[in-house]
Formats: structure tokens, sequence, C-alpha cells
């Protein structure tokens, strides 16, 4: 008999289960509770549920940040945007086509993957320097979107190579073009994976920190993950009118993983993650 059908290997592992989902649930619902407090309900009743309820923490946090979640928007589409494209384009190349350097080319790819990202910083804002992006939206989204495209490419090459070849070969039989077999034939066999690196590059767009922080100044393309520490509000609103930022903040990506959690589970489990 396995162990995993007995009864009481089941009640151990759903209690531990059960614990990590507590442990993962219990920050996000003290943030959520004491965003509805002001000062004095956060000292007093830090613990409890409030009884009085301040929505206008989220009016007024809301008032201020919403033009920084437009950028964030927008930068974080950018950066899945651009690493998709680049990422199946060059995975379909790397799998198809038989070229000079091919595999250097590709391990050189694989290997800024490994590379830790504090030390890329300097240099990439060398860079950015140099081609005059400080405190652009451009600056912000091309580094993200070249280190996120290594990973990306790593994963969507061994998902094509995994890929019969007679479904290439069939299409070139009837003498479609390679840009057709590429979109008609490549693409929708890859939305699996397309899902995970979507999903992955939109949490590491959407929370980078230090990035921004080190290249933009001023308001005018500053990310909301930046601007929730600036919250105007009164003293009575205290940390409770910080927290509803966090929560508001937070909306967009939990309605994403809430929509994409089915194809995000499907790519994972269809052995996209598998070396």
């Amino acid at each position: 008999m396995k162990i995993n059908n007995q009864p009481g290997y089941r009640i151990v592992h759903g209690a531990v289960l059960a614990l990590l989902l507590a442990l993962t649930l219990f920050p996000f619902y003290m943030t959520l509770i004491n965003s509805l407090k002001d000062r004095v309900g956060i000292i007093k009743q830090f613990w409890r549920v409030p009884t009085a309820l301040h929505w206008e923490n989220y009016a007024t946090a809301f008032r201020y940040l919403w033009p920084f979640l437009l950028h964030s928007v927008f930068i974080t589409a950018s950066i899945v945007l651009g690493v998709l494209v680049l990422a199946s384009t060059a995975a379909y190349a790397f799998s198809r086509f038989e070229f000079p350097g091919k595999e250097l080319l590709y391990i050189l790819i694989v290997m800024l993957f490994m590379i830790p990202g504090f030390l890329l910083l300097v240099p990439q804002f060398v860079l950015i320097k140099n081609m005059g992006l400080l405190n652009t939206f451009s600056g912000q989204v091309l580094p993200p979107m070249t280190i996120g495209s290594t990973m990306a490419t790593m994963l969507m090459r061994e998902f094509f190579t995994n890929i019969p070849k007679s479904f290439f070969e069939a299409a070139e039989m009837e003498g479609a073009p390679e840009k057709t077999i590429f979109i008609r034939i490549a693409i929708p066999l890859l939305l699996p994976v397309v899902a995970v690196v979507a999903i992955l590059n939109t949490m590491n767009g959407w929370n980078n920190f230090i990035w921004p922080l080190v290249i933009t100044s001023g308001d005018a393309v500053k990310p909301v993950v930046l601007a929730l520490g600036r919250i105007p509000g009164t003293i009575q609103q205290g940390l409770g009118l910080q927290l509803a930022g966090y929560v508001i903040a937070s909306i967009p990506l939990i309605a994403l993983f809430a929509v994409a959690n089915r194809a995000f589970v499907a790519g994972v489990t269809s052995g996209s993650l598998k070396g």
C-alpha cells in the first residue's frame, strides 16, 4: 500500500498545506484590515478587525496613485510584450535553424540569466545614461526586458525542441512560408509557456523597485512602487493610508493571476519548466 494513500499521510499533508496557506495569506490579511483604520485604531487595535471602517484611506490613496498606476501598467506591458517577441523569435531560430556559432551564442544568452542582477546594476546605469534614457519609460523597460528574455528564450527553446518535426515538415510540404509556420503552428503550441513567461515577467516588472529608483527622478515617469511611500494625507490617517496604497497596488497582480491561473498551472505542469 502506497504511503500517500494512507489516511494519516493525507491528514498531515493537508495540515501542512493549510499552514503554508495561512502563513502566506496572514500578512496580506493584516495589511487589509489595518488599511481600514486610522492612526489611533492601528495603535490600539492592531490585531483586530476595525469597528469603524475608514474607506477614505482608499479614496485618498487612489487619487494620488492613479497616474503612477498607469505608468506601471505601461512599463510592465511593454516589458512583457518585448520579452515575448524577442524570446519567441530567438527560441524558434535556435530550435529550427543551423547557423555558425549557434550553440556558443545560446550559451552566452543562458549565462546572462546566471549573473546576479545587482552586478549588472552599474553597467546598465552607465549604458542607459550614455544612451540618454535616464528618467524615461524606455530606460525602465529595456534592461528588464533584456534580462527577462534570457530565461524566456531558454524555456521556449526547450519547448520548441520537443515539438515533433513532422508538424513543421507537413507545413513545409504544403508550401507554407516560415513566417506562417511560426505564427500559425509554433505560437499556438507555445501558449502554455507564453502564459508562464508573461506572468513571471509581469510580477518582476510590476514589483521592480531598485532599477526605477536608480534611473528616475520626479513624477513624470515614476512607477507606482516608488510612489507608495509618499502618499500625502493627514496625521490622523497615519499608516492606514499607506497600507491602503499597498492594497490598491497589489490588485492588478491579484486580478491577473486569478484570470491566468489555469494557463499558468498548465504551462508549469506541461513540462515547460524542465530542462
